[in-house]
């Protein structure tokens, strides 16, 4: 089983530069993220029938109205990242590939036919160390490109639609915790 894993997640990699990408089911982009969380659309959200803007389109959910996440994914083209000084088992000129941003600067990447969790130390969101880490005060590696991913939820709607959101700013999360 394992083999099998890391011969698919192999390819994956391998054929990234087409625009496949690492998807990591039941998984958030960064911290703070949960699931049966309330959402209210800001514009029109299109909800499709598969995690795909290409798959067919079962509802839209209309500026204003709610609906909730139940589960979700986040899609990630593996994008490398240069070592430029040594960290943990990382040693200077490695590549490794980062693939879903966990929050507070971890990712889980993958290295040397390894899938694993690394602290890049910084977001894909920005701040101190950018969006690629060029801040060296901050970061033992650097992204070649920024991150590129797509957030999907599984969501059903006011009216009991159930599909695949993209999660973006169409959309904003109501504190429903209480």
């Amino acid at each position: 089983m394992y083999l099998v894993a890391v011969l698919a997640l192999f390819s994956v990699l391998t054929v990234s530069t087409v625009g496949e990408a690492y998807i990591d089911k039941h998984a958030c982009p960064g911290e703070g993220c949960d699931y049966c969380t309330l959402y209210k659309a800001v514009s029109t959200v299109t909800v499709y029938e598969q995690p795909s803007l290409q798959a067919a389109i079962v509802g839209e959910v209309q500026p204003g109205d709610t609906f909730i996440s139940k589960d979700g994914e986040v899609h990630s083209v593996p994008t490398p990242c240069i070592v430029d000084r040594a960290h943990d088992k990382f040693q200077p000129g490695d590549e490794i590939f980062a693939l879903t941003y966990s929050g507070e600067g971890w990712y889980k990447v993958f290295h040397n036919g390894e899938l694993t969790e690394a602290d890049l130390g910084f977001s894909p969101w920005g701040g101190s160390g950018g969006k690629t880490c060029d801040n060296p005060k901050y970061c033992w590696g650097h992204l070649t490109k920024e991150l590129e991913f797509t957030w999907w939820l599984y969501v059903i709607t006011e009216d009991g639609v159930e599909g695949w959101v993209a999660g973006d700013e169409t959309m904003r999360a109501i504190d429903n915790r209480g």
